[in-house]
């Protein structure tokens, strides 16, 4: 089974297994042949989501299936989601939730909203899809902080409910542990490097190590050579600009971020948007012309570069580049 790694998502588990779970079943009932579909890793404490290459191919063919046979299936799923986001907005108000009970309660909730998330997510990024579909569901993803809001809610309420555990450390913590997390010092070790599949296995380990033991497993990891003074992407929105390097890996950076800077990140979301207002140019490891950075950069109009692939391990807080959006190239000046 052959997995690339398609995000890095600064998201706690109790939020992001759902993303894998609902992976394994396509829109007739019936179970996805390709299992697992998803292997999330913390690398020092940041998600990377590894998808079966076969497993995503297989749910976004049964969704486009599934959108060309009935006209009406995307606009009701929308409609669903935009019902359980009412619901959940009543949640999202609270800083944190006063019971276990009633973190299930959202929990519950959150996996049924991320189905419809998935649908018009995929829907957005498959350029098959009839345009009016892929329009909508751009529209809808330009604004949408469903996992952020969802994360920040989750992480605030372990933490109100088990003040043991800080903020960050319930990153790794998952939907069967809410009765009785592990202790602080397990999540310390899984903060550093865990793998996890849901309804597979959880284990605190090294991904390559983990790799060696399960060798049926390919994962396509990029080369980096750390001497590149040359970076390659896909231009998002055209224009160049000088500037030092502010490299963010998670939501915490955003409110130090400083006027000027050159924003490099695996990937933005909604909550990078103070951050994005304020940078001279993105750059990013991950995503298409549909992505958030993209979206995002060309209505304010900031030079982008989108999948590098390599940009946050290559280049360093600080670094002085050129970031030239016309020709997609990131050059380091020192």
């Amino acid at each position: 089974m052959k997995f690339e790694k398609t995000y890095s998502r600064d998201n706690c588990f109790l939020i992001q297994e759902d993303w894998g779970k609902h992976y394994l079943i396509g829109f007739k009932n019936e179970k996805n042949p390709y299992s697992p579909a998803v292997i999330n890793y913390i690398n020092n404490g940041i998600v990377e989501i590894w998808e079966n290459e076969e497993a995503k191919k297989w749910f976004i063919d049964s969704l486009l299936e599934k959108n060309l046979k009935d006209n009406s299936f995307f606009k009701k799923s929308i409609k669903r989601y935009n019902e359980i986001l009412k619901k959940l907005d009543s949640y999202w108000k609270k800083e944190f939730l006063d019971s276990i009970l009633e973190l299930k309660r959202f929990l519950s909730l959150f996996s049924e909203g991320t189905r419809s998330f998935m649908i018009y997510y995929h829907s957005c990024l498959d350029s098959r899809n009839p345009k009016k579909i892929k329009e909508k569901a751009l529209k809808i993803r330009k604004v949408d902080s469903y996992y952020d809001d969802s994360d920040k809610l989750v992480r605030n309420t372990i933490n109100h409910i088990y003040p043991h555990i800080s903020y960050n450390l319930a990153l790794s913590i998952i939907s069967e542990e809410i009765d009785s997390p592990p202790s602080v010092s397990e999540l310390k070790k899984r903060n550093n490097n865990c793998v996890f599949s849901p309804n597979h296995y959880f284990e605190t380990i090294n991904l390559k190590v983990f790799l060696k033991k399960h060798k049926d497993y390919d994962f396509v990891f990029d080369k980096i050579d750390n001497n590149l003074k040359i970076l390659k992407g896909s231009p998002a929105f055209k224009g160049i600009a000088i500037g030092k390097i502010t490299i963010l890996k998670n939501k915490s950076g955003i409110s130090k971020f400083k006027k000027g800077r050159v924003l490099v990140s695996p990937m933005t979301t909604p909550v990078f948007l103070p951050a994005m207002k304020k940078s001279s140019a993105i750059i990013t490891d991950e995503g298409g012309i549909t992505c958030h950075a993209a979206i995002v950069s060309r209505e304010l109009r900031i030079p982008c570069i989108i999948g590098t692939k390599i940009a946050t391990k290559v280049l360093k807080d600080g670094d002085l580049v050129k970031v030239d959006a016309n020709k997609g190239i990131v050059r380091i000046i020192k």
